[in-house]
């Protein structure tokens, strides 16, 4: 079995700057909101060069989708999605599901701070919907594709299935800045529940 290459020490390094500007970029979007936030307040906040931030980030912009990638670990997306094929669909979405939103409770301060900035200002909303949301949409189409032809979900149309997974977790994330009592009380027993109604339905079960 092919193992994987332990990553060197500037390599570590360079992650745990990374790492380090993303958290602090994080509190500062929280703070002060997007727009008011500077690359000096973050690179501050980081403890590092104004000019380090540079060297790995373009633009506030691009810190912003980096923050919302890691929440929705969107790096780690694929390899799921390629493991989530030979197991067990429902399980799969489940576990998924979970994980991405003990990401949002523990970013919710700064989502509270951003996500309106992104829905009212065009050009945010049309590059977040390029870079995240369509990302997004495209590998789990391609998920869903992969399983209709293996014969483990039904045939369906995969583009609007995708949507309707993305709405539903947009829709939470809505609630919960919102500050709906019921989700923020049960919101670990949303996956499951969420799993039950996509996978068995709302019909009553007959009992034999």
């Amino acid at each position: 079995m092919e193992q994987q290459s332990t990553p060197s020490r500037r390599e570590r390094q360079k992650q745990e700057r990374q790492a380090r500007i993303l958290d602090a970029a994080a509190a500062i979007f929280a703070e002060k909101g997007y727009h008011r936030a500077t690359i000096r307040d973050i690179a501050t906040q980081a403890d590092v060069a104004d000019g380090t931030i540079y060297n790995y980030y373009e633009s506030k912009f691009d810190l912003l989708i980096a923050i919302l990638s890691r929440i929705a670990e969107l790096e780690q997306l694929p390899a799921e999605l390629m493991a989530g094929l030979q197991g067990d669909v429902r399980g799969f979405f489940v576990t998924a599901f979970q994980d991405r939103m003990d990401r949002i409770e523990q970013g919710e301060e700064m989502l509270q701070a951003v996500l309106p900035q992104v829905f009212v200002h065009s050009e945010l909303r049309e590059r977040f919907y390029r870079q995240y949301v369509q990302r997004i949409a495209r590998l789990l189409e391609a998920y869903v594709g992969a399983q209709v032809e293996a014969g483990t979900i039904r045939p369906i149309d995969a583009e609007l299935l995708t949507r309707l997974v993305q709405a539903t977790f947009v829709g939470l994330l809505v609630l919960r800045i919102l500050g709906d009592e019921p989700l923020h009380q049960r919101w670990d027993a949303v996956p499951d529940l969420w799993a039950a109604v996509m996978f068995e339905g709302l019909s009553p079960r007959n009992e034999a």
